[in-house]
């Protein structure tokens, strides 16, 4: 088969999920395309959503979180009238590729697609993948073969939005193959040389690098033993990687990085993953098997994330510098278990998204 996934460049969570699909589909013999559905648009239309998007993330985030909460009360039609704008390069496209299916994982491709189906009449079985731990605005009214949402406790949530209950699969989020294996920290510290180590901590805020990252890793530095570690990773934000050398240049308990392809092993290794509430950085934690521990969330989507992981004891969440020093001090002092959580999530999270998601994908009948 040939399969079209559709992301959209507004930061990095939507893109690695569409990576891990389709590394799964060609694990399987499968043919598949990954397109940014932004390039369907006009450029000056392309732009402001990206670069509006990254912006406010970075720099605005009570500006995002209040855009955000204006649409779950009263959506919006800007964002999918500026969607239909791109469906007629978008078909050419499906065309061009001979795609027998296509799978979307932002909501803005998935409003294209439901415009193509129920405006057009096409008739492609297609299907949306939510990557956070929440039914987004838009979401509700999406015309699709079925919605993929992260976990069985949200279907209820879902369903509230006026999805039927025979469209909604919890397969949870797709993840690359190498976070599903079975972890083994001792292997991880020896491969990024981190053995001996007491405790690794490991300070991550997404692929933009976006939060305030120097002071939390001030914060965490002030509390390192001789023999503790602080990995703190900058993503793509090369000013702030800069300035994370120079804070730490003289100290050698807190190796700093940029963009990394060790992730995965970054996160075996830990015995805390400190980050913001990224829908795919909590798939990924999960699969790794890492405690989790939240700081600084973006009002929206990231919020709902941490409401959902931190009110089942999946995850620990601070809201400020303050707060994390007493739980860091606790973990690194054995009076607080982090660990607990593990055993939770082994019970109840669905595993292997990206194969359920292909099955579905793979298999699914012509509307």
């Amino acid at each position: 088969m040939k399969i079209a996934i559709l992301s959209c460049n507004t930061g990095g969570g939507h893109n690695a999920a569409a990576a891990a699909l389709a590394e799964e589909l060609s694990a399987r013999g499968h043919e598949s395309r990954t397109y940014n559905t932004l390039d369907f648009l006009p450029k000056g239309a392309a732009d402001l959503i990206s670069r509006g998007h990254d912006f406010a993330y970075r720099y605005a985030p009570k500006l995002y979180g209040a855009g955000y909460r204006m649409e779950e009360k009263r959506p919006s039609p800007l964002l999918y009238e500026n969607s239909i704008r791109g469906i007629g390069p978008l078909y050419e496209a499906l065309v061009d590729l001979g795609a027998d299916a296509a799978i979307c994982v932002h909501v803005f491709p998935a409003m294209m697609m439901t415009e193509l189906r129920c405006g057009y009449g096409l008739r492609m079985p297609t299907w949306f993948v939510a990557t956070d731990f929440t039914c987004s605005p838009g979401v509700g009214e999406l015309q699709l073969d079925g919605i993929c949402i992260p976990h069985p406790a949200l279907t209820l949530e879902f369903q509230a939005a006026g999805l039927p209950a025979q469209r909604i699969f919890p397969t949870g989020i797709p993840i690359r193959r190498q976070f599903c294996q079975t972890p083994d920290r001792d292997a991880a510290r020896r491969q990024l040389e981190l053995e001996g180590c007491r405790h690794v901590f490991t300070l991550a805020c997404g692929s933009m690098g976006a939060g305030p990252l120097r002071s939390t890793a001030a914060c965490i530095a002030g509390l390192l033993g001789p023999e503790d570690r602080l990995v703190a990773v900058c993503g793509s934000n090369q000013r702030m990687h800069r300035q994370m050398i120079d804070d730490f240049v003289d100290n050698p308990r807190v190796r700093v990085l940029g963009f990394t392809e060790q992730m995965c092993a970054y996160m075996q290794a830990s015995d805390l993953l400190i980050s913001k509430a990224g829908g795919l950085t909590t798939a990924e934690a999960v699969a790794s098997r890492t405690p989790l521990l939240y700081l600084n969330a973006v009002p929206g989507c990231e919020s709902r994330n941490i409401d959902f992981m931190t009110s089942r004891g999946y995850a620990l969440a601070v809201e400020s510098d303050e707060e994390l020093k007493p739980l860091l001090s606790g973990v690194i002092s054995g009076a607080i278990d982090p660990t607990a959580m593990l055993r939770r999530r082994e019970e109840e999270f669905p595993r292997n998204a990206a194969a359920a998601i292909c099955d579905l994908a793979c298999g699914a009948p012509t509307a």
